[in-house]
């Protein structure tokens, strides 16, 4: 059992690693963390009634922040006025704008318990003068507001809407096939069900948005069925609406944030909507043996590595250096570490002056030197009759007609990865992850292994 100073006390468990945790599908744990967490990080003190949805902080806030950067985006950044539409019995969304930002919020609910603790809860936070909370009595959305005298226009607009439509489909929401979730079950039916559900909701709110396109700058809300965000992505491109969308990414949970705006404001420009997020590929490690007589650690690991990838006119730039962790985004434009042991063959055979045409294999290699210099080109021609010319990383001239240069600026990428180098314990790991490129992961393996065999 444990206690927060002056909160409810609460179960702990033990994980199946013997480590201490809270037991997050105990709603009543759950309350007064998020009760305890409020008042540690922001000196806000919330009541939050049993039967009403217990707020994942981490989210709300991260909401919060994007709406600060698209505001950020469009100069907007004094004096701010919001709208939080069905605020809750937290008012969460206006606690934390007017306490972190010194925004000043407006709350709509339409629920009377909820109302009422909206109420409370910005009474006893003293915040009188940053938030008020509105009764909504009608059915629209945003249109209550504008028969009443506040401000003339507004800076944003926010709603986390309900998901479901019925009981019915609250219970069938999650498949059989999934696991069960990790967090407690909390919320009232008033917060969780709307007619329609989710996507009629924002439908109904972009409506309604059309007829006040001047009173509100920017109309954002939370999505939490990507198949919604879809759908509205298509309403928004259908009638040439500006708009954006994020995507917040909280553990194991997903939601997504839509903007739009009839204002003259390239949002899209200015807060691009995130690209589909990559598949990640699991790292190819390697364990970076120590050389003789030179230093073992991070940054002489990772300067003999760039030597190596200039060796293999492999392009490469450091995107983080922080501690004992340097980061590079590593790209490969032709395949220059295949076939070392041949060429290295080829070129002792050239050096010993052996006749210039070898034939190796089933192909033919035809050398032919600079008459200024000690250049070496080596064309591969196969079988088929094809030709290829190689750098091969001998400091070998290249050929330097038009047309080649111009076939090799349009050849894409047949690696592009990440290569980190950081500290571990005593250890030094090489970690290399495939992003993209022709090659597939396979060629990551390749040059790993190029470089195990020249770490020496």
């Amino acid at each position: 059992m444990f206690r927060c100073s002056e909160f409810d006390y609460f179960y702990v468990i033990f994980d199946v690693t013997g480590k201490v945790t809270i037991d997050f599908k105990d709603p009543h744990a759950l309350r007064v963390l998020t009760k305890y967490l409020l008042k540690d990080d922001f000196d806000l003190d919330v009541d939050i009634p049993d039967d009403r949805l217990v707020p994942t902080l981490p989210l709300r806030l991260n909401y919060i922040l994007w709406i600060e950067d698209l505001l950020n985006a469009i100069g907007q950044t004094n004096n701010v006025w919001g709208v939080d539409i069905g605020t809750g019995a937290c008012a969460i969304y206006p606690l934390l704008a007017a306490k972190r930002s010194q925004w000043h919020m407006i709350g709509t609910e339409t629920d009377d318990l909820s109302f009422q603790k909206a109420q409370e809860n910005v009474k006893q936070n003293c915040l009188f003068d940053f938030i008020e909370v509105k009764k909504n009595m009608t059915s629209s959305i945003i249109e209550h507001l504008f028969t009443d005298e506040i401000k003339p226009v507004l800076d944003f607009s926010m709603c986390n809407p309900p998901f479901y439509s019925s009981v019915q489909e609250l219970c069938e929401s999650r498949s059989p096939a999934r696991l069960p979730p990790k967090n407690g079950f909390t919320g009232s039916p008033q917060e969780l069900i709307t007619e329609g559900g989710e996507l009629q909701f924002c439908r109904k709110y972009l409506k309604e948005s059309k007829m006040y396109k001047n009173r509100i700058l920017i109309y954002t809300t939370m999505i939490g069925h990507k198949y919604n965000l879809k759908e509205l992505l298509q309403d928004l491109k259908s009638e040439g609406i500006t708009h954006t969308y994020t995507e917040f990414c909280q553990g194991r949970v997903t939601r997504w944030g839509l903007a739009w705006t009839y204002e003259d404001f390239n949002i899209f420009k200015l807060v691009p909507p995130r690209d589909q997020p990559r598949k990640k590929h699991a790292p190819i490690v390697y364990l970076v043996p120590s050389l003789d007589n030179t230093p073992h650690n991070v940054d002489t690991v990772t300067d003999k590595l760039i030597i190596i990838l200039n060796m293999l006119s492999i392009s490469h730039k450091v995107i983080n250096k922080r501690g004992n962790n340097i980061i590079l985004d590593v790209t490969a434009a032709k395949n220059t570490w295949s076939n070392q042991r041949r060429k290295r063959r080829l070129m002792k055979k050239l050096e010993s002056n052996d006749p210039k045409k070898i034939k190796i294999d089933d192909t033919e290699c035809i050398y032919s030197s600079s008459t200024t210099g000690n250049d070496i080109s080596i064309t591969e021609i196969t079988n088929s009759g094809e030709s290829n010319t190689e750098n091969n990383g001998y400091n070998m001239k290249p050929q330097t007609s038009t047309e080649n240069n111009e076939g090799a600026s349009a050849t894409e990428s047949i690696v592009h990865a990440i290569l980190k180098v950081l500290k571990k314990d005593n250890d030094i790991l090489m970690q290399m992850e495939y992003l993209d490129g022709n090659a597939g992961k396979e060629g990551v393996h390749q040059i790993v292994q190029y470089i195990k065999n020249n770490w020496k």
